[in-house]
């Protein structure tokens, strides 16, 4: 039997609880689906006892960060979680957390991210020359001070090599499955997926804010019952006209109503629910270019190459090779 990963979160005063206990839930679920202490975990934090988070809880860290600098080798993954600006620039400031990095960095077998705990890893110089990602909302700001990294501000996560970071919140999750799944193999991860009562698992070329989530932030029941017709049936012949009827409006209406609450046009909105879908069925199934171009009503693959070209700036099949899981189990053509 293979011993246990160790797993060491790095928390701070005003850490985003839910970046360490959305990561958390997955893996102490694997132990519980594979029967077995899979993963043992650490909370590091400055001195051992409570460290108060972002919502006002306390978490009790279990090490200090001396712990953890003495005994790197006894950590397989370390993760630094993210908080708000003020609490990320404390913390930078201090400068403890960034030498704890540097110094694993070259002892461990993985090192991630969640949320803006991307800037600890670009301050120690883990993320130069890299791809990676953060919040939406942090994105343009870790460019801006890390120039040498390439930020991809859309992305739930990224794998490069063994660095991984993901997205804000509860792209922890995600990035928790991909990590189980790369450790245990899938089945394993859809079982704690379920268990949580995850919907699904999202992929790592999903978008941060997706047609789902524009749409969902609409009162606009009009909108909503559109676009879920919409998703459905994406390679269906979405005319204006058909739009409008299926809403129950009229074609005015229509793209006053999507203009208002959507900031795009009926068009645009029908696009971005095609252009996820083909993002999913990318990375999420063996399909052929030209078939997932026709089943998410594209039509052909070039006009879908052309969509991916201005929307994404990279070609489907580059999509593909840069976000499909190398563990994800392969669907007939």
């Amino acid at each position: 039997m293979s011993s246990a990963r160790t797993l060491s979160f790095l928390i701070y005063p005003g850490f985003q609880l839910l970046d360490l206990s959305g990561p958390l839930a997955v893996f102490s679920g694997a132990n519980t689906a594979l029967g077995r202490t899979a993963y043992a975990f650490n909370i590091v934090a400055e001195q051992t006892g409570p460290v108060v988070a972002s919502c006002g809880l306390s978490v009790t860290a279990t090490h200090s960060y001396a712990d953890a600098q003495s005994g790197l080798a006894a950590t397989d993954t370390w993760f630094a979680l993210g908080g708000e600006a003020p609490e990320i620039e404390a913390e930078l400031a201090r400068g403890l957390i960034t030498p704890l990095l540097r110094a694993a960095h070259g002892t461990a077998a993985r090192l991630a991210s969640v949320c803006t705990g991307a800037f600890f890893l670009a301050e120690a110089g883990c993320l130069a020359g890299r791809r990676a990602t953060t919040h939406w909302w942090s994105s343009d700001r870790l460019a801006r001070r890390f120039p040498a990294i390439e930020v991809d501000g859309d992305a739930i996560f990224i794998q490069s090599g063994r660095i991984w970071t993901s997205a804000g919140v509860t792209a922890g999750i995600d990035l928790a499955l991909a990590l189980v799944e790369q450790d245990h193999g899938r089945d394993a991860a859809l079982l704690i997926a379920r268990h949580l009562v995850v919907p699904r698992m999202r992929h790592g070329g999903q978008s941060q804010y997706s047609s789902d989530l524009a749409v969902q932030h609409t009162q606009e029941r009009r909108l909503t019952g559109l676009a879920d017709a919409v998703r459905a049936h994406p390679d269906k012949r979405w005319t204006v006209d058909a739009l409008a009827q299926r809403a129950g409006v009229s074609r005015r209406t229509l793209s006053r109503l999507c203009r208002d609450e959507l900031e795009t046009s009926p068009a645009g909105l029908v696009e971005s629910i095609r252009l996820d879908a083909a993002r999913q069925a990318l990375v999420e199934t063996d399909l052929a270019v030209e078939r997932i171009a026709e089943q998410s009503g594209f039509g052909s693959a070039q006009r879908m190459d052309r969509v991916f070209g201005r929307r994404l700036g990279l070609a489907p099949r580059a999509f593909r090779s840069r976000f499909r899981s190398p563990f994800a189990q392969e669907t007939s053509r």
